[in-house]
């Protein structure tokens, strides 16, 4: 990949997502639970009239449940012509935005691959590794 990533944290880990894909940051979503939604669906988020579903990024990632921490932050993602519906996902905290060049780039590994599909890339920063969320296993995790 080479582009603009944005960054953010979640669970300690530094993750990041195509800025293209993305619609709006907002550091405290209020949304309301579903029941009997999966687990991975944190709820739904009213934004300006249009419903959002909101994704626990966490969980779909398969990181350990954290005790008594509420995460409001989240990203909503564009949606498109093959996914009309806006999904967001629930974040510890956004980062910033960085240039990434591909030289800089690789795809994950074949076990990492299988474990959740949802990251796309993991490029090889100065002082930390970055992943990279492919979009696309959030639609299809919904």
């Amino acid at each position: 990949m080479k582009g603009r990533v944005l960054t953010f944290y979640l669970c300690d880990c530094l993750y990041g997502l195509d800025i293209s894909k993305v619609k709006e940051i907002s550091r405290h979503a209020d949304f309301t639970p579903v029941p009997d939604a999966p687990e991975h669906i944190a709820g739904l988020l009213n934004m300006r009239g249009k419903i959002v579903t909101l994704f626990d990024l966490a969980k779909l990632l398969g990181h350990p449940p954290a005790d008594g921490i509420r995460r409001t932050a989240c990203i909503i993602l564009k949606n498109t012509e093959d996914e009309p519906d806006y999904a967001g996902l629930l974040i510890d905290r956004p980062d910033s935005v960085i240039d990434i060049e591909e030289a800089f780039c690789e795809r994950p590994q074949d076990h990492l691959e299988n474990h959740s599909g949802c990251i796309r890339e993991v490029v090889k920063l100065k002082d930390r590794l970055l992943m990279i969320i492919d979009p696309g296993c959030i639609y299809q995790a919904g």
